[in-house]
């Protein structure tokens, strides 16, 4: 399915840029918002993908979200690990195992402080379309 493999193409191209681990370090992208982790990390979000075929052929849209974790009055710094994560990925030219990458595109980032921990998060969100 060509989401996991946007996903794995994603999470490769973050993994391996120099603006975002040096911030975040090595092996600290997660698939779910591990509550003992030390931040600065960044948190696989909320995927949606939806059919976009046209009389052409077969595709698919997928919105997804990232998240940038950052410590209490962190703000500034959650800021400047969302910004190396948008220029990561908008526009990205990515290959993908069994399916075709059209386009990505960064729609939004809304950042906030999570008021039980005292973090601080950078909600990114980006499109993509992919065809097999």
């Amino acid at each position: 399915m060509s989401g996991n493999a946007l996903q794995k193409a994603v999470v490769e191209r973050l993994s391996g840029d120099p603006d975002v681990t040096a911030i975040i370090g090595a092996g600290r992208i997660f698939d779910r918002l591990i509550s003992r982790a030390e931040p600065p990390y960044l948190v696989l979000g909320e995927t949606v993908t939806t059919d976009f075929s046209t009389g052409d052929g077969d595709g698919a849209e997928h919105r997804f979200e990232i998240e940038a974790w950052t410590k209490q009055n962190g703000r500034k710094q959650a800021i400047e690990l969302a910004d190396a994560v948008r220029a990561a990925l908008h526009d990205a030219d990515l290959t993908l195992a069994g399916a075709v990458l059209i386009n990505l595109r960064h729609e939004r980032t809304v950042s906030r402080r999570a008021p039980k921990t005292g973090l601080h998060v950078a909600r990114l969100r980006f499109r993509a379309v992919t065809e097999p």
